[in-house]
Parts: C-alpha cells; sequence; structure tokens
C-alpha cells in the first residue's frame, strides 16, 4: 500500500477461522478449532507475503475472533498497528460495522476488521462497487467461508466517506 497516495484505502474483512462446536456453552464463548488457528495463521502469513501494513484491527469480542487476531497477528511479526475490540461487531449487523469504520482515523489507510457471519460478507457485498471482481461478489452474497478474507479497496479522503459501492471488492482470500 502506497503512502504517496493519502485518499487510497485498503478494508480487510475477515470471518473468524473455523470454531469448535457449541456442545453446551454460551456462543461468545466458543473457541477456536485448531483448522481455525491454522486458517488465521496462514491468513497472516498471506498478509505478510503481500506487504500489507495494517494500521489499524478491529475485532469482535467474541473469543473465536479474538483467538483468531492472534494467530494472525503470530505470523505478522512486523506489526505495530492499533487493535481494539468491540461487542458491536459480535452483537450487531453490517451498519453498527460501517459505523465503527466511520469512526477510524482518517490517517489509518488499512484497516483489518475480524468478525461473524453473515455481517462480514453483508459488508463486503454492500461495499462493492461496479469494479469488483463478479467472482468475489457472487462469493460474499452467498456467504464467506471461516477464516476468508474480502480484499476491497478505493480512493476515500476518509473512512467518513465509506458507503455502498464504495469500494472495489478484488477478491476473497480463502486459506
Amino acid at each position: 500500500m502506497s503512502s504517496s497516495d493519502p485518499d487510497s484505502r485498503l478494508l480487510l474483512l475477515m470471518r473468524h477461522g473455523k470454531a469448535e462446536s457449541g456442545s453446551g456453552q454460551p456462543d461468545h464463548e466458543r473457541a477456536l478449532a485448531e483448522k481455525g488457528l491454522t486458517q488465521a495463521q496462514l491468513v497472516g502469513e498471506y498478509l505478510t507475503a503481500q506487504n500489507v501494513q495494517v494500521s489499524q484491527v478491529l475485532v469482535s469480542d467474541a473469543q473465536r475472533t479474538t483467538q483468531t487476531w492472534e494467530a494472525v497477528a503470530s505470523a505478522m511479526p512486523g506489526f505495530d498497528g492499533e487493535v481494539s475490540f468491540h461487542e458491536e461487531i459480535y452483537t450487531g449487523g453490517a451498519a453498527d460495522l460501517l459505523a465503527l469504520l466511520h469512526g477510524v482515523d482518517r490517517h489509518l489507510p488499512v484497516v483489518l476488521v475480524v468478525g461473524h457471519e453473515p455481517t462480514i460478507s453483508t459488508l463486503a457485498s454492500a461495499l462493492a462497487g461496479e469494479d469488483s471482481d463478479a467472482g468475489s461478489i457472487a462469493q460474499a452474497r452467498i456467504g464467506m467461508p471461516t477464516g476468508s478474507v474480502a480484499v476491497l479497496s478505493g480512493a476515500l479522503g476518509s473512512w467518513e466517506e465509506l458507503k455502498e459501492e464504495s469500494l472495489t471488492l478484488h477478491t476473497i482470500v480463502r486459506p
């Protein structure tokens, strides 16, 4: 991501990795399965290999999303961005997540969100403009697999300008 273009934004919308089955525990407390840890580490390796410098991470406060972020971060040794945890990513929908994104500092060009379905795919689909990859839009409309990441970018003066069809959905990375 070039720092020479102050209006360039990169948004990564990630569904948490594969979680353990509910088996009597509250949904909020469900942990990642071994497969989910592997998926998340692969995403971190992918971001590192692509030289993506994440500047802000918004994470649901559920256990499986927190563990997903920790596993992603473990594969990103140079990470020095800001991380915050939000109940509304767990309890809310796409509009709530969009409102959170509107509050991101305008000087932070790359944001990663770690959340849940159907919010992640709904928002990815809504933000995708006409130049987006058709296969990725179709996948977002169906739903995103566990551990996958929607990669969107576009020219926005600030995160407050983020709205429907304002970004290009380039791909959905499926680890």
